[in-house]
């Protein structure tokens, strides 16, 4: 009788970070290296545009129309200075995001590792479906900074954005791996495909050992 192999899932690895911290310097690194990437702000994008029943349902909460772009800055300019309306938005929006990487995971299943990038992976405790959590982590005069720069915006607003998010120092409480973006690219990238070698010499280990 003849046993069919069993088939690995891919290792799910939880990319997080705060504003303007570098998450999607390491995310495009990581697709050149033919890792696929699950973007949960492209899954939130999509939505808006085409979940019609997500986008009542915030209307309704909101009462207003969120159809075109500056809506869309109107609400996120609520979200931001309001964390019990933020807390709303995101209890309506999450379980969409959340459904649609589970759709994209399936359709993933062959690859040994898939990394999903979500900025509020912890906050929404998303984490708990990840193997290994990674932080991209700056420290908070460097991202002030960043963003100010980003954006084109006055140190008090960088601020307010910042701080609509949990503090990077606290994500460093729930991260395996923390990825320190305050130097050259060139040792972000050497720090990536150290911690990328490690997973995949893991991997093996694992398959390997009966």
């Amino acid at each position: 009788m003849s046993v069919n192999p069993v088939k690995s899932k891919p290792y799910i690895i939880g990319l997080t970070g705060g504003i303007a911290s570098g998450k999607s310097t390491v995310t495009k690194y990581l697709k050149s290296l033919h890792i696929p990437v699950i973007d949960s702000d492209f899954i939130v994008k999509n939505l808006w545009e085409n979940k019609e029943e997500m986008v009542l349902k915030a209307e309704k909460e909101f009462g207003f129309q969120i159809q075109t772009d500056e809506d869309k800055k109107k609400l996120s300019s609520i979200i931001f200075h309001d964390p019990k309306k933020r807390k709303i938005l995101n209890d309506i929006v999450h379980p969409y995001v959340f459904e649609e990487i589970e759709k994209q995971k399936v359709i993933m299943e062959r690859f040994p590792f898939v990394v999903i990038d979500m900025p509020l992976l912890i906050e929404a405790d998303y984490m708990k479906h990840c193997d290994h959590v990674v932080l991209v982590y700056v420290d908070l005069e460097t991202q002030i900074e960043r963003l100010m720069i980003r954006d084109d915006i006055t140190r008090d607003e960088a601020l307010i954005k910042i701080s609509s998010q949990m503090a990077l120092e606290d994500k460093k409480l729930y991260a395996h791996t923390i990825l320190d973006n305050r130097k050259e690219l060139s040792d972000l990238y050497e720090t990536i495909d150290h911690f990328i070698e490690g997973l995949k010499h893991e991997k093996q280990q694992s398959i390997s050992t009966p």
